[in-house]
């Protein structure tokens, strides 16, 4: 373990106390001479400044609540109150995996760059780790390892938005840092039940994050010295705005499904886009874990309920968007068995589901849609694959009934005049998406 008695006798230090990772010092904060130390800037070896932020500072809109917003710095001992110049340093920062799709096709699947961040007073399902590596001089025991969450967007400040972990190394890594080799540690970086999440940011403002990795040590001497480097960037997922209307089943227990990105999630606040999606279902699963999609997997893919819902679907319940799908079917069969309540219902679907489509179009934001192909109904030969789409793009279904003879169902509303439109095409309308309408915000296509 690092700074165990054995590790310092073998680097020549003299006997001394029971080393500060494994001293119970009870709830506090860093010791002042710590502070003081990473607030003015430790020198590193080449004369760069180690440490050159303070305490987080709140910020109107970003920031964190004044109380609670911070570990406490339990078995956390930053050494007396000297300091000096010392060659610690943490050489590597590298992220962990997320979990992949248990499922083959699904598996390769996935983002490591996306990190999501709950909403005030709520923890992650599942946690985050930085690999952390370090030089550490000999003659120095590794006491305390912070780590703050900073805002990096670009001409942010890279403000500190809240300190996620500070704790000493320990071998089972229970208070956020764990010791797994020689200068090596592994450092939890998302919010735990102890640990929640304080931030008072917009999430639309803060686009990119990042993690600024703290070493504080003691040499022999008791001089405290201390160390720091910044992770990559990483994109933020947000849960989805709060109001707005969901359906379908959740995946609550292995934590959601409804993380944004900042983009989408500052489009999901606006009246424009709750008018125009008033009720979802899966965006992104937590850190982008994948759901069982080629999609949703940076927070801009929505799965919406279907633009118009037939008579007595409650659109809330578990398995309504399948069931939409089967009374247009019915109303469809029966438009075809020259029933008139039928033919115009289906009317009604395409005329106001073309309306919709086409708000979305001119939104300007939204650069990809999937929709309802229509499949083959067993039983009925009547239809076939694509019946629905060819019922919205162009008005008309050809078909070949039980007599084997030429009929259409025509419903009298023409050819869509968005036909020839971009965002949603002929092959976008797919049977895997009978059940829902898939829309895609700007934000995936620039990355």
């Amino acid at each position: 373990m690092i700074g165990s008695t054995g590790r310092a006798t073998a680097r020549g230090l003299r006997p001394r106390r029971l080393p500060a990772m494994a001293r119970r010092l009870g709830p506090r904060r860093l010791p002042a001479a710590a502070v003081a130390v990473l607030a003015a800037g430790l020198l590193q070896a080449g004369g760069a400044s180690a440490w050159a932020a303070g305490p987080p500072s709140p910020d109107p809109g970003v920031g964190v609540e004044e109380e609670g917003a911070e570990p406490s710095g339990e078995d956390c001992d930053a050494g007396t109150d000297a300091a000096g110049d010392s060659a610690l340093a943490v050489t590597a920062i590298t992220a962990d995996r997320v979990a992949r799709h248990p499922a083959r096709k699904y598996a390769g699947f996935a983002r490591d760059d996306r990190v999501s961040i709950p909403r005030q007073d709520e923890a992650n399902t599942r946690q985050r780790y930085l690999d952390v590596e370090y030089a550490l001089p000999a003659g120095v025991e590794l006491t305390c390892v912070r780590v703050d969450l900073l805002d990096t967007t670009p001409r942010s400040g890279r403000t500190v938005l809240q300190t996620v972990t500070e704790a000493a190394p320990t071998a089972d890594g229970g208070e956020g840092v764990r010791s797994v080799g020689r200068d090596r540690l592994k450092v939890r970086v998302t919010f735990d039940e102890q640990h929640p999440s304080k931030l008072r940011a917009k999430p639309a403002q803060v686009t990119r994050v990042g993690y600024r990795v703290s070493l504080i040590g003691e040499d022999q001497d008791g001089t405290v010295v201390a160390a720091r480097k910044d992770s990559a960037d990483f994109f933020p997922l947000w849960r989805l705005p709060a109001g707005l209307d969901r359906y379908g089943p959740r995946d609550d227990k292995t934590g959601g499904d409804d993380w944004c990105s900042s983009f989408t999630h500052g489009w999901l606040s606006s009246a424009t886009g709750r008018a125009l999606l008033p009720r979802v279902n899966d965006i992104s699963g937590e850190h982008a874990r994948n759901l069982g999609h080629q999609t949703h997997l940076t927070g801009d893919d929505i799965d919406a309920f279907h633009p118009y819902r037939f008579s007595g679907v409650d659109a809330g319940a578990a398995g309504s968007g399948g069931r939409n799908y089967a009374r247009l079917v019915a109303a469809t069969r029966a438009a075809m068995d020259g029933d008139a309540d039928g033919l115009g219902q289906v009317k009604e679907w395409a005329e106001t589901t073309r309306t919709r489509l086409a708000q979305l179009i001119d939104d300007g934001n939204v650069v990809r849609m999937y929709y309802a192909a229509g499949s083959a109904v067993k039983g009925d030969a009547r239809f076939t694959a694509g019946w629905a789409s060819a019922l919205l793009r162009t008005g008309v279904y050809a078909y070949t009934d039980a007599k084997k003879e030429a009929r259409e169902l025509d419903l009298g509303i023409g050819e869509w005049s968005r036909i020839g439109n971009k965002v949603i095409t002929a092959r976008d309308f797919r049977p895997d998406h009978n059940d829902h309408l898939h829309v895609t915000l700007s934000e995936t296509r620039r990355r």
